[in-house]
């Protein structure tokens, strides 16, 4: 027998073999429940798989509201280190800053205040006595082109 085998040609008995005829006798369900779906995932490199997802084209498909409506909000602020977050943020530069901002603003109305009462008295004692020559006001600024 074996050397009969040894005398066939077996490329030339599969060239004659209608491979179509052949594949339409093959019940793939039957090849497929032999087949370890475990091992061929295995095999799988799924960084190249990933690779070649369009990433824009499936958030595109995502449905946000539904994405949002799991989101956890409490469970997401219970995560966060309210104390390293104020360690790591100035605060005191930040309330420096702010305070020395009011305190400025304050300082200023306080002498704008002061300046309009300061002429407000000045006219009134100038009422009483009953002097209107008017209040000397600060010098007058000298023009550089009356210089020259």
């Amino acid at each position: 027998m074996n050397a009969l085998i040894e005398r066939i040609n077996l490329n030339a008995v599969l060239a004659r073999v209608e491979l179509n005829d052949l594949l339409r006798r093959v019940d793939l369900n039957d090849v497929l429940d032999q087949v370890d779906l475990n091992r061929v995932i295995d095999r799988v490199d799924v960084n190249q798989v990933l690779d070649r997802v369009d990433v824009d084209r499936l958030v595109a498909r995502l449905d946000m509201n539904a994405l949002i409506e799991r989101v956890d909000v409490n469970e997401i602020a219970g995560r966060i280190d309210i104390e390293a977050l104020v360690k790591n943020t100035d605060l005191g530069a930040v309330m420096v800053s702010s305070s020395t901002s009011l305190l400025t603003e304050a300082v200023d109305l306080g002498r704008s205040h002061a300046v309009s009462l300061d002429d407000t008295l000045a006219r009134w004692v100038s009422r009483l006595w009953r002097n209107h020559t008017e209040r000397p006001g600060p010098p007058a600024l000298v023009n550089p082109q009356e210089e020259s």
